[in-house]
Protein backbone atom coordinates (compact mmCIF):
# COMPACT_ATOMS: atom_id res chain seq x y z
CA UNK A 1 0.00 0.00 0.00
CA UNK A 2 2.88 2.39 0.58
CA UNK A 3 5.14 2.05 -2.21
CA UNK A 4 1.28 2.48 -4.05
CA UNK A 5 1.04 5.64 -2.70
CA UNK A 6 5.14 6.72 -3.07
CA UNK A 7 4.47 5.73 -6.89
CA UNK A 8 1.12 8.35 -6.82
CA UNK A 9 3.30 10.86 -5.46
CA UNK A 10 6.08 10.07 -8.04
CA UNK A 11 3.81 10.02 -10.97
CA UNK A 12 1.55 13.22 -10.22
CA UNK A 13 4.80 15.84 -8.97
CA UNK A 14 6.47 14.37 -12.20
CA UNK A 15 3.97 14.92 -14.34
CA UNK A 16 2.62 18.61 -12.57
CA UNK A 17 6.32 19.75 -12.89
CA UNK A 18 6.61 18.56 -16.59
CA UNK A 19 3.07 21.07 -16.92
CA UNK A 20 4.46 23.83 -15.64
CA UNK A 21 8.04 23.61 -17.46
CA UNK A 22 5.82 23.15 -20.32
CA UNK A 23 3.49 26.29 -19.37
CA UNK A 24 6.69 28.42 -19.31
CA UNK A 25 7.03 28.04 -23.24
CA UNK A 26 5.17 29.39 -26.16
CA UNK A 27 2.07 27.21 -26.59
CA UNK A 28 3.44 26.12 -29.98
CA UNK A 29 6.58 25.07 -28.70
CA UNK A 30 5.01 23.03 -25.84
CA UNK A 31 3.04 21.28 -28.66
CA UNK A 32 5.97 20.21 -30.73
CA UNK A 33 7.82 18.97 -28.11
CA UNK A 34 4.50 16.81 -26.59
CA UNK A 35 3.70 15.60 -30.51
CA UNK A 36 7.37 14.38 -30.49
CA UNK A 37 7.59 12.81 -27.71
CA UNK A 38 4.21 10.76 -28.50
CA UNK A 39 6.23 9.87 -31.72
CA UNK A 40 9.15 8.73 -30.03
CA UNK A 41 7.26 6.80 -26.98
CA UNK A 42 4.02 5.90 -28.78
CA UNK A 43 4.86 5.31 -32.05
CA UNK A 44 8.79 4.41 -32.48
CA UNK A 45 9.38 2.31 -29.06
CA UNK A 46 5.51 1.06 -29.36
CA UNK A 47 3.76 2.05 -26.36
CA UNK A 48 0.12 0.82 -26.68
CA UNK A 49 0.83 0.24 -30.16
CA UNK A 50 0.84 -3.15 -30.57
CA UNK A 51 -3.08 -3.35 -29.15
CA UNK A 52 -3.71 -0.21 -31.96
CA UNK A 53 -2.64 -1.84 -34.25
CA UNK A 54 -3.68 -5.15 -33.79
CA UNK A 55 -7.24 -3.61 -33.35
CA UNK A 56 -7.34 -1.86 -36.57
CA UNK A 57 -6.01 -4.26 -38.76
CA UNK A 58 -9.00 -7.07 -37.48
CA UNK A 59 -11.41 -3.69 -38.49
CA UNK A 60 -10.07 -2.73 -41.77
CA UNK A 61 -8.34 -6.06 -43.06
CA UNK A 62 -8.23 -4.57 -46.54
CA UNK A 63 -6.49 -1.31 -45.51
CA UNK A 64 -2.81 -1.13 -46.52
CA UNK A 65 -0.09 -1.59 -44.13
CA UNK A 66 1.24 1.75 -45.21
CA UNK A 67 -2.48 2.92 -44.46
CA UNK A 68 -3.07 1.33 -41.44
CA UNK A 69 0.80 2.86 -40.43
CA UNK A 70 -0.23 6.19 -41.39
CA UNK A 71 -3.37 6.06 -39.09
CA UNK A 72 -0.91 4.73 -36.11
CA UNK A 73 1.43 7.85 -36.80
CA UNK A 74 -1.98 10.41 -37.26
CA UNK A 75 -3.38 8.93 -33.71
CA UNK A 76 -0.21 9.63 -31.52
CA UNK A 77 0.11 13.12 -32.99
CA UNK A 78 -4.02 13.91 -32.05
CA UNK A 79 -2.82 12.16 -28.60
CA UNK A 80 -0.76 14.66 -28.30
CA UNK A 81 -2.66 17.79 -29.72
CA UNK A 82 -5.36 16.32 -27.01
CA UNK A 83 -2.83 16.34 -23.74
CA UNK A 84 -1.98 19.72 -24.72
CA UNK A 85 -5.23 21.12 -24.84
CA UNK A 86 -6.74 19.27 -21.34
CA UNK A 87 -3.50 20.66 -19.48
CA UNK A 88 -1.85 23.58 -21.61
CA UNK A 89 -4.07 25.45 -23.37
CA UNK A 90 -6.55 28.06 -21.42
CA UNK A 91 -10.43 27.83 -21.58
CA UNK A 92 -10.71 31.00 -23.66
CA UNK A 93 -8.34 30.11 -26.48
CA UNK A 94 -10.45 26.19 -26.03
CA UNK A 95 -13.73 27.85 -26.56
CA UNK A 96 -12.57 30.17 -29.27
CA UNK A 97 -10.95 27.60 -31.42
CA UNK A 98 -14.07 25.32 -31.56
CA UNK A 99 -18.03 25.77 -32.58
CA UNK A 100 -20.83 23.95 -32.37
CA UNK A 101 -22.67 22.00 -35.59
CA UNK A 102 -26.41 20.57 -35.02
CA UNK A 103 -27.12 23.01 -31.67
CA UNK A 104 -30.61 22.69 -32.95
CA UNK A 105 -30.85 18.99 -31.94
CA UNK A 106 -29.61 19.94 -28.40
CA UNK A 107 -32.00 22.72 -28.31
CA UNK A 108 -34.74 20.98 -28.77
CA UNK A 109 -33.88 18.15 -26.40
CA UNK A 110 -33.42 20.40 -23.90
CA UNK A 111 -37.23 21.99 -24.52
CA UNK A 112 -38.41 18.54 -23.10
CA UNK A 113 -37.36 19.65 -19.76
CA UNK A 114 -36.18 15.65 -19.03
CA UNK A 115 -32.48 16.60 -19.37
CA UNK A 116 -30.57 15.25 -22.34
CA UNK A 117 -28.07 12.50 -22.15
CA UNK A 118 -25.08 12.90 -24.43
CA UNK A 119 -24.03 9.55 -25.77
CA UNK A 120 -19.85 10.31 -26.81
CA UNK A 121 -17.34 8.17 -27.43
CA UNK A 122 -13.41 8.47 -26.96
CA UNK A 123 -13.23 9.89 -30.43
CA UNK A 124 -11.40 13.46 -31.13
CA UNK A 125 -11.18 15.45 -28.05
CA UNK A 126 -13.81 14.42 -25.74
CA UNK A 127 -12.36 16.38 -22.77
CA UNK A 128 -13.15 19.42 -24.90
CA UNK A 129 -16.51 19.13 -23.15
CA UNK A 130 -14.98 21.33 -19.96
CA UNK A 131 -15.85 24.56 -22.69
CA UNK A 132 -19.46 23.62 -23.32
CA UNK A 133 -20.84 25.92 -20.48
CA UNK A 134 -19.17 28.91 -22.37
CA UNK A 135 -21.31 27.79 -25.47
CA UNK A 136 -24.24 27.64 -23.28
CA UNK A 137 -24.67 24.25 -22.43
CA UNK A 138 -24.87 22.78 -19.20
CA UNK A 139 -23.58 19.91 -19.03
CA UNK A 140 -22.17 17.00 -16.59
CA UNK A 141 -20.02 13.75 -16.96
CA UNK A 142 -19.53 10.31 -16.02
CA UNK A 143 -16.22 10.20 -14.92
CA UNK A 144 -14.49 6.68 -14.24
CA UNK A 145 -12.23 6.49 -11.13
CA UNK A 146 -8.19 6.28 -12.14
CA UNK A 147 -5.72 4.53 -10.09
CA UNK A 148 -3.96 7.48 -9.75
CA UNK A 149 -6.36 9.45 -7.50
CA UNK A 150 -3.74 12.45 -7.27
CA UNK A 151 -3.79 12.52 -11.29
CA UNK A 152 -7.47 11.86 -11.06
CA UNK A 153 -8.20 14.79 -8.57
CA UNK A 154 -6.13 17.17 -10.37
CA UNK A 155 -7.79 16.43 -14.16
CA UNK A 156 -11.29 16.55 -12.54
CA UNK A 157 -10.22 20.22 -11.60
CA UNK A 158 -9.61 21.21 -14.40
CA UNK A 159 -12.69 19.49 -16.27
CA UNK A 160 -15.13 21.28 -13.47
CA UNK A 161 -13.74 24.86 -13.66
CA UNK A 162 -16.86 26.01 -15.33
CA UNK A 163 -19.37 24.91 -13.60
CA UNK A 164 -18.98 21.14 -15.26
CA UNK A 165 -19.76 18.87 -12.73
CA UNK A 166 -18.20 15.24 -12.48
CA UNK A 167 -20.24 12.34 -11.53
CA UNK A 168 -18.04 8.90 -10.38
CA UNK A 169 -19.88 6.41 -12.41
CA UNK A 170 -19.53 3.34 -10.03
CA UNK A 171 -21.96 5.27 -7.35
CA UNK A 172 -23.45 8.25 -9.20
CA UNK A 173 -27.22 7.42 -9.98
CA UNK A 174 -27.99 9.80 -7.34
CA UNK A 175 -26.37 12.42 -8.56
CA UNK A 176 -27.27 11.26 -12.16
CA UNK A 177 -30.94 11.73 -11.27
CA UNK A 178 -30.60 15.45 -9.72
CA UNK A 179 -28.59 16.61 -12.19
CA UNK A 180 -31.17 15.22 -15.56
CA UNK A 181 -34.17 16.44 -13.01
CA UNK A 182 -32.60 20.42 -13.68
CA UNK A 183 -32.16 19.82 -17.25
CA UNK A 184 -28.51 19.18 -17.79
CA UNK A 185 -26.74 17.21 -20.49
CA UNK A 186 -25.03 14.19 -19.20
CA UNK A 187 -22.34 13.38 -21.24
CA UNK A 188 -21.56 9.21 -21.12
CA UNK A 189 -18.70 7.94 -23.31
CA UNK A 190 -20.83 5.23 -24.82
CA UNK A 191 -17.59 2.76 -26.47
CA UNK A 192 -15.81 1.97 -22.63
CA UNK A 193 -16.00 -1.71 -22.54
CA UNK A 194 -17.99 -2.65 -19.98
CA UNK A 195 -16.48 -5.89 -18.85
CA UNK A 196 -18.20 -9.41 -17.96
CA UNK A 197 -21.40 -7.00 -16.60
CA UNK A 198 -21.77 -5.64 -20.36
CA UNK A 199 -24.56 -6.27 -22.64
CA UNK A 200 -22.65 -7.93 -25.48
CA UNK A 201 -23.43 -6.36 -29.10
CA UNK A 202 -21.50 -5.73 -32.19
CA UNK A 203 -18.97 -2.61 -32.51
CA UNK A 204 -17.49 -1.90 -35.17
CA UNK A 205 -18.09 -5.62 -36.66
CA UNK A 206 -16.86 -7.37 -33.37
CA UNK A 207 -18.54 -8.30 -30.46
CA UNK A 208 -17.94 -5.66 -27.35
CA UNK A 209 -19.25 -5.47 -24.15
CA UNK A 210 -21.23 -1.97 -23.57
CA UNK A 211 -22.99 -0.50 -20.51
CA UNK A 212 -26.71 -0.65 -20.54
CA UNK A 213 -26.88 2.53 -18.12
CA UNK A 214 -27.92 4.70 -21.19
CA UNK A 215 -30.31 2.34 -22.46
CA UNK A 216 -32.08 2.02 -19.50
CA UNK A 217 -31.82 5.85 -18.31
CA UNK A 218 -33.25 6.86 -21.52
CA UNK A 219 -35.83 3.99 -21.65
CA UNK A 220 -37.02 3.86 -17.82
CA UNK A 221 -37.36 7.79 -17.50
CA UNK A 222 -37.74 8.94 -21.50
CA UNK A 223 -34.88 10.72 -21.76
CA UNK A 224 -33.79 12.25 -24.61
CA UNK A 225 -30.49 10.68 -26.59
CA UNK A 226 -28.41 13.10 -28.57
CA UNK A 227 -25.44 11.10 -30.51
CA UNK A 228 -22.52 14.39 -30.39
CA UNK A 229 -18.77 14.04 -30.49
CA UNK A 230 -16.04 16.40 -30.49
CA UNK A 231 -14.48 16.39 -34.33
CA UNK A 232 -11.01 17.87 -34.97
CA UNK A 233 -10.34 19.56 -38.46
CA UNK A 234 -7.90 19.48 -40.40
CA UNK A 235 -6.48 23.12 -39.30
CA UNK A 236 -7.08 21.01 -35.14
CA UNK A 237 -10.01 23.44 -34.57
CA UNK A 238 -12.58 21.37 -32.81
CA UNK A 239 -16.61 20.98 -33.59
CA UNK A 240 -18.57 20.06 -31.63
CA UNK A 241 -20.65 18.01 -34.06
CA UNK A 242 -24.26 16.59 -32.63
CA UNK A 243 -26.84 14.47 -34.53
CA UNK A 244 -30.71 14.44 -34.62
CA UNK A 245 -32.40 12.81 -30.89
CA UNK A 246 -32.60 9.35 -30.36
CA UNK A 247 -36.07 9.02 -28.70
CA UNK A 248 -37.74 5.80 -27.78
CA UNK A 249 -41.78 6.44 -26.34
CA UNK A 250 -42.90 2.91 -27.13
CA UNK A 251 -39.84 0.56 -25.92
CA UNK A 252 -40.49 -0.10 -22.65
CA UNK A 253 -37.36 -0.24 -20.10
CA UNK A 254 -36.78 -4.14 -20.71
CA UNK A 255 -33.52 -6.10 -21.61
CA UNK A 256 -34.65 -7.04 -24.56
CA UNK A 257 -34.61 -3.32 -25.60
CA UNK A 258 -31.19 -2.42 -24.87
CA UNK A 259 -29.82 -3.71 -27.65
CA UNK A 260 -31.58 -1.19 -30.29
CA UNK A 261 -30.84 2.15 -28.47
CA UNK A 262 -27.25 0.72 -27.90
CA UNK A 263 -26.97 -0.30 -31.90
CA UNK A 264 -28.53 3.51 -32.50
CA UNK A 265 -25.88 5.07 -30.81
CA UNK A 266 -22.85 2.68 -32.12
CA UNK A 267 -24.14 3.32 -35.94
CA UNK A 268 -23.49 7.05 -35.37
CA UNK A 269 -20.19 6.14 -33.44
CA UNK A 270 -18.79 3.90 -36.45
CA UNK A 271 -19.82 6.52 -38.95
CA UNK A 272 -17.79 9.01 -37.45
CA UNK A 273 -15.09 6.31 -36.60
CA UNK A 274 -15.12 5.42 -40.28
CA UNK A 275 -14.52 8.62 -41.52
CA UNK A 276 -11.67 9.71 -39.77
CA UNK A 277 -10.31 6.41 -38.21
CA UNK A 278 -7.32 8.26 -36.60
CA UNK A 279 -9.20 10.00 -34.16
CA UNK A 280 -10.75 6.84 -32.63
CA UNK A 281 -8.72 5.71 -29.11
CA UNK A 282 -7.69 2.57 -30.46
CA UNK A 283 -5.23 2.16 -27.63
CA UNK A 284 -8.04 1.06 -25.76
CA UNK A 285 -8.82 -2.61 -25.40
CA UNK A 286 -12.44 -2.43 -26.58
CA UNK A 287 -13.14 -5.66 -27.62
CA UNK A 288 -11.64 -7.21 -24.41
CA UNK A 289 -14.81 -7.84 -22.53
CA UNK A 290 -16.75 -9.91 -25.00
CA UNK A 291 -16.99 -13.66 -23.56
CA UNK A 292 -18.91 -15.12 -26.21
CA UNK A 293 -19.21 -14.88 -30.28
CA UNK A 294 -16.41 -13.23 -32.66
CA UNK A 295 -13.49 -12.21 -30.67
CA UNK A 296 -10.56 -10.01 -31.57
CA UNK A 297 -7.70 -12.03 -30.26
CA UNK A 298 -5.62 -8.92 -28.99
CA UNK A 299 -2.89 -9.94 -26.78
CA UNK A 300 -3.04 -9.27 -23.12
Amino acid sequence: MKSKKLQNYIEYYSFRALIGLLRAIPYKVAVAYVSFLFYLIGYRIGVRKKVAKAQLEKVYPTKSKKEIERILRELYRQMALNICEVYLMDDKTLNESSRLEGQEYVDAAFAMGKGIILATAHYGNWEAARILPLKGIAVSVITKRQRNILFDDYTNMIRERNTVRTIDMRRGLKDIMRDLGENRMLAILADQNAGSRGLIHDFLGFPASHWKGVAKLSLRYKIPIVPGFVVRQPDDSLIFRFFPILQYPDLADKEENYPKVIGDINARTEELIHQHPEQWFWVHKRWKGAKKGRKLNIDE
